[in-house]
């Protein structure tokens, strides 16, 4: 009995055990299920928060030396040049050099031909004689041009006062002849007489009026016409000896060299008029090589003469040449090509040229600016600008990104001068996620980074 007893309370306790190894695993199985739940929520709101996976980079903040480029244009040419356009109306008489020949300054280079021009020249000197005689015959005359008008405005006040003297005096003897016609002592023929003698006497009154007029509006309008026929010989005056002093220029005319240099066009032949094609005549000095290129005004006052400069050629690239700055201009000017900012132009002088150095290759030009040595410089990408226009960098600290306030210089390439909150070695990071630009701090373990 006792040991059914026994029996049946260790089967009582076996079943006792299994129900408990039931729940327990019952338990666990609940409890891993919603951890799991748990996790992946936690997963799920940790996607929708954090950017998506990508590497960063951390480097670190450099002591250098730093400059601003200039990247110029221009084109190869003559350290000097004359240009000399022929007339073609006129025949060259001699050649003294041909194309390709070196010449001194003050060498002549060919003679015209002066027959037409000596011929012309006479003609128009017997002009000049011819004008200015009648110019002086009217300077001359103005004397005795007013004596005799004047003369002729006397004769007619005098023939004026007469006149009136005669109206006055018919006028009398009328007005005698109405009271002795009323007494019967005239006959009607008389007095017919009298009044016909008076009307003759008015009219002629009335005419040696207008004659004293006109001979004083003559004297008054004499010297507006008199002034008129000046300006009009001194006017002919003036333009035929313009064409003598043209015509004395091609007299017996030798065009000499102004520069030394070599003849590069020159087409004229002896005895021929020149054509529209070859009238032209070019002499480069080639001592030396020059490019004249623009910069912005803002940019002339750091350029200094004697300042070097790196010159590629386009199509020998292979190669580069240093230049001197040897000029610049005193004013600021508009340039052709459509810029609206004044410009300085700049002469460069090739240091070194060579063989394959023409006039009127294009070249590249690179001009150093504002050469600042040991300075503090990072990566542009580096650097956040808020809306306030405040830059910043987010230095790398215990794999922890900290948002730091910098002021920043010169800019040269890729590379920014910091002045201010940074010192060299300090690690930032070169491109700052977007989203996380506007925080102040952020943990790196969502990202992967490089250091560099």
């Amino acid at each position: 009995m006792d040991t059914r007893c026994a029996a049946g309370s260790g089967s009582n306790n076996v079943r006792g055990m299994g129900i408990n190894l039931k729940t327990k695993y019952k338990v666990m199985i609940s409890a891993a299920a919603i951890i799991a739940i748990t996790a992946a929520s936690v997963f799920s709101i940790a996607a929708e928060k954090l950017p998506q996976y990508r590497k960063i980079t951390v480097t670190q903040a450099t002591r250098t030396t730093m400059g601003q480029t200039l990247n110029l244009q221009g084109y190869i040419e003559p350290s000097a040049k004359q240009e000399i356009v022929v007339e073609t109306n006129q025949k060259v008489a001699e050649v003294y050099v041909q194309e390709g020949q070196n010449i001194k300054a003050g060498d002549v280079l060919f003679k015209l031909d002066d027959t037409d021009a000596a011929y012309k020249l006479k003609s128009e000197q017997l002009s000049l004689k011819a004008v200015q005689s009648e110019l002086n015959n009217l300077i001359k005359s103005e004397n005795r041009v007013k004596k005799d008008m004047n003369y002729a405005i006397a004769q007619a006040e005098m023939q004026y006062k007469n006149s009136k003297d005669d109206v006055q005096a018919a006028k009398l003897k009328y007005s005698q002849n109405m009271e002795l016609f009323a007494q019967g002592f005239v006959t009607k023929e008389e007095l017919d007489a009298s009044t016909k003698n008076l009307e003759k006497l008015e009219g002629q009154a009335k005419l040696n009026e207008l004659q004293l007029d006109k001979a004083r509006e003559s004297l008054k309008g004499y010297g507006d016409e008199r002034q008129h026929q000046i300006n009009k010989l001194k006017n002919s005056i003036e333009l035929i000896e313009m064409s003598i002093e043209s015509l004395n220029s091609k007299i017996d005319i030798s065009t000499k060299a102004l520069i030394d240099g070599k003849v590069t066009s020159f087409k004229l032949q002896n005895n021929q008029y020149p054509f529209l094609e070859n009238k032209k005549i070019e002499i480069y000095d080639l001592s030396k090589y020059v490019i004249n290129t623009y910069i912005k005004q803002n940019e002339a006052v750091q350029v200094v003469v004697g300042q070097k400069a790196s010159i590629t050629i386009t199509g020998l690239e292979e190669k580069t040449y240093l230049g001197t700055v040897a000029e610049i201009d005193e004013t600021a000017a508009m340039p052709q090509g459509g810029s609206k900012l004044p410009m300085v132009k700049i002469k460069i002088v090739v240091d070194e040229p060579d063989q394959n150095i023409k006039v009127g290759f294009e070249t590249k030009i690179k001009l150093d600016l504002n050469i600042r040595t040991d300075v503090v410089a990072i990566n542009f990408q580096g650097i956040v600008e808020d809306q306030n226009g405040n830059k910043f960098v987010y230095l790398f600290k215990d794999n922890k990104a900290v948002r730091k306030h910098i002021e920043t210089g010169i800019a040269d390439g890729f590379m920014v001068e910091v002045i201010e909150g940074l010192i060299p070695g300090d690690q930032y990071i070169i491109n700052p996620p977007e989203r996380v630009q506007d925080e102040t701090s952020f943990k790196l373990w969502s990202w992967g980074y490089e250091l560099k």
